[in-house]
């Protein structure tokens, strides 16, 4: 990245212009597929989601306009500057910054519409609970083609999913969760080891299922449940499972009984899936559970009560950072999976707490 040059917001284009002028003798292309806005409030956070920003510019050439909301201060103010990303050697992005707190936060919707680059999609990630009202919320989203959430930012997946759903209900944009993308390759997993209709059959009578995540706390993520929850009502919708009582992380449907536990690795990412565990009523047992030391993979394996298969292994994809926002951007449209899991979601969570 150029260094960051502090900047008058009428002055954004000029200066970045200048820049410009200055890596074009060095063959560099200015390149942009769309438009990425990211809107987060000033935390510890607020490094990780640099970190992912620059993950999705490394793969998609994109304009970012990075806005960073300081909600301690009592002062208000709004900042820009100008830089320029360079994710390889022929490749670079406009980065402009955003800061900005009290009453100058009405002026940000005016600043950054002249920005958009005209005729490119409109990514927003929104990395703040949308269940909570905020000023610039309805503004962002009238621009966006593709709103992308992080459910680590609620306290209450109850009121996430609720927002989502009535959000695209009356909203002409897709729809797309980090955590969601986290989930993919498990996903992708249960869906290639059931694609028979044997197999099939074997899934529809599931009556013992157990997911077990990584409970490792760490300095961005404490809401650790949310991608064992979001497998779990994945599962349940897919399969028409109907609700009878929950306790804390345990849950009992008509023919099934599904519990959440947890594991502690160190050096695989909080919250993530560790493992699936599923046995049916006539006694199949199926086990799914990553490799320690290659954390990617998963070994496999499936019994009966008269046969046992040999264990194989499952590669998930690496876990990198910032590949879930690399994965929701790529997707076309709003998953119509997401949106059934958020549907089973507000029934199952309802008495959960986060």
């Amino acid at each position: 990245m150029t260094t960051q040059l502090l900047v008058q917001p009428e002055n954004i284009e000029h200066e970045l212009l200048k820049i410009w002028e200055t890596l074009s003798k060095e063959n560099k292309i200015r390149a942009s597929l769309f438009n990425l806005v990211v809107f987060n409030k000033l935390s510890k956070r607020t490094d990780y989601v640099r970190s992912i920003v620059q993950k999705v510019v490394e793969k998609f050439p994109c304009r970012t306009l990075f806005i960073t909301e300081d909600p301690d201060t009592q002062t208000s103010y709004l900042k820009t500057a100008v830089s320029v990303l360079i994710p390889n050697e022929t490749i670079a992005c406009d980065l402009i910054d955003i800061g900005v707190a009290g009453k100058d936060m009405a002026k940000i919707p005016y600043l950054i519409l002249p920005h958009l680059i005209p005729d490119l999609p409109v990514y927003i990630l929104w990395t703040e609970d949308p269940s909570a009202t905020h000023p610039l919320f309805d503004p962002l989203s009238k621009l966006a083609t593709r709103m992308i959430f992080d459910s680590e930012s609620t306290d209450h997946l109850f009121m996430f999913a609720t927002t989502l759903l009535s959000l695209k209900e009356r909203s002409n944009f897709d729809i797309a969760d980090l955590n969601w993308g986290r989930t993919q390759g498990w996903r992708n997993l249960i869906a290639s080891c059931f694609d028979t209709p044997k197999k099939f059959h074997d899934l529809a009578d599931i009556s013992k299922l157990k997911i077990v995540y990584n409970a490792r706390v760490s300095e961005f993520f404490c809401h650790l449940k949310i991608q064992a929850m979001y497998l779990l009502a994945w599962l349940s919708s897919c399969l028409d499972w109907k609700l009878v009582s929950t306790g804390h992380l345990s849950f009992k449907f008509e023919k099934t009984e599904a519990i959440i536990e947890t594991a502690f690795w160190e050096g695989l990412g909080s919250g993530t899936v560790i493992s699936v565990e599923m046995t049916t009523s006539k006694g199949e047992h199926f086990y799914a559970c990553r490799i320690k030391e290659r954390y990617h993979y998963v070994s496999i394996s499936n019994s009966s009560p008269n046969s046992c298969e040999l264990p194989y292994e499952f590669v998930l994809g690496q876990t990198k950072t910032g590949q879930s926002l690399v994965n929701e951007i790529c997707m076309k449209g709003t998953s119509v999976h997401y949106l059934d899991m958020l549907r089973e979601l507000v029934i199952i969570d309802k008495d959960q707490t986060c």
